[in-house]
């Protein structure tokens, strides 16, 4: 195996078992899960403040908007 292939269980200890090396990896997807829902946060916020400008623009949009579908 070569050190690219293990790049991801450097940190862990030699003879590490099963278990510590499934904790390794969960708390990895988990941060990176972390990381990029941080990242779609971002960009949903500026994509909310896209859609902010195009509305004002738009009257009749804001007075569709108001009206309840059947």
């Amino acid at each position: 195996m070569s050190d690219e292939e293990a790049s991801h269980l450097s940190n862990l200890s030699d003879g590490a078992g099963c278990t510590e090396i499934w904790e390794h990896l969960s708390e990895q997807r988990a941060d990176a899960d972390a990381e990029s829902e941080s990242d779609t946060d971002d960009e949903t916020a500026e994509a909310d403040d896209t859609a902010d400008d195009s509305t004002e623009d738009a009257p009749e949009q804001d007075a569709a908007a108001e009206v309840p579908c059947p």
